[in-house]
């Protein structure tokens, strides 16, 4: 018997929560988790109303590379990202 395996894509979803848009802190994270290669995108932003207001992001990260996807939860949660 032979197997076929395709590549299996793993994925996290996880949060920020502050001033991630104004200090550019969204973006900034994303475009790394971008740059190593994976896919990286927000599904959900709530931006505060007024200045001193959070907003708040929802994104996942995919990749079919277990190595990155650790490298990119660790950059992520250096940033402050959490758990959703």
């Amino acid at each position: 018997m032979n197997f076929i395996f395709q590549d299996i894509k793993m994925k996290k979803q996880l949060k920020l929560k502050g001033h991630i848009i104004d200090s550019l802190v969204l973006s900034k994270l994303l475009d790394e988790i971008s740059d190593l290669g994976i896919e990286c995108y927000a599904t959900d932003i709530k931006v505060g109303k007024r200045r001193e207001d959070n907003s708040e992001a929802t994104f996942v990260i995919e990749t079919d590379d277990s190595k990155k996807m650790t490298e990119a939860i660790k950059l992520a949660k250096e940033q402050g990202a959490y758990d959703n």
